[in-house]
């Protein structure tokens, strides 16, 4: 069992891919740093390199925790995780995420961010999905709203999805990735009469994030 039998986690999922969970969760990592509290910010399963995962590592308190420790699944295809694992011949599943992860969850730490792959529903085998995942770890959730077109569309579904579920949202965090989008206020105003959660915060266009640079 942990020391600190107060620390809170939180699970920060999108609407889509590449709509900034990773700039969301080091941001709330860093932010709760400077706030004094330790941070532990995992990253169960990745596909398409560890670019996020050295990120969330970089924006995380210090500890001994290893790569392995906050990343168990990591793949460096660009595709689906339940693909890129029976690629490599991997068996993906919750509960052995679950498992591998318990290290990090159980670690010396005010707070647990865990990000998510995908959306809501991105496959982690034939019958199970991040929101299986999500259910498992059983912490509020933070939902990332990528803000370019379609996003109402997407924000509103996977709202839904998680409404049905039963799961605790934290809030949602509107996240402008594309620098050409028009009417952003209004999308977002839109999206706010909608999501009966609350908005924790607006992220204007920040081009993508490498290891190097500070949220």
């Amino acid at each position: 069992m942990s020391k600190r039998t107060n620390k809170k986690r939180f699970f920060i999922v999108g609407t889509d891919t590449n709509v900034g969970k990773t700039l969301i969760a080091a941001s709330l990592s860093q932010a709760l740093i400077k706030c004094g509290k330790s941070v532990c910010a995992i990253k169960p399963v990745a596909s398409g390199g560890d670019n996020d995962v050295k990120i969330l590592k970089k924006y995380s308190t210090p500890n001994n925790l290893s790569i392995s420790d906050i990343n168990p699944f990591l793949f460096y295809d660009s595709i689906a995780p339940h693909l890129a694992a029976k690629k490599e011949g991997v068996e993906l599943s919750v509960s052995a995420i679950v498992k591998k992860t318990s290290r990090a969850l159980n670690c010396d730490a005010d707070y647990i961010i865990i990000e998510g792959a995908g959306g809501w529903y991105t496959p982690l085998g034939d019958r199970e999905s991040m929101a299986d995942l999500a259910l498992a770890y059983n912490c509020p959730i933070i939902l990332v709203v990528g803000i370019r077109l379609g996003c109402i569309n997407h924000a509103v579904l996977t709202y839904e999805c998680m409404c049905n579920s039963g799961v605790k949202i934290a809030g949602w965090v509107a996240n402008v990735v594309d620098k050409k989008m028009v009417y952003v206020g209004e999308n977002i105003e839109s999206l706010k009469l909608i999501i009966r959660a609350p908005l924790l915060g607006i992220v204007p266009y920040i081009k993508r994030l490498n290891r190097r640079q500070s949220p």
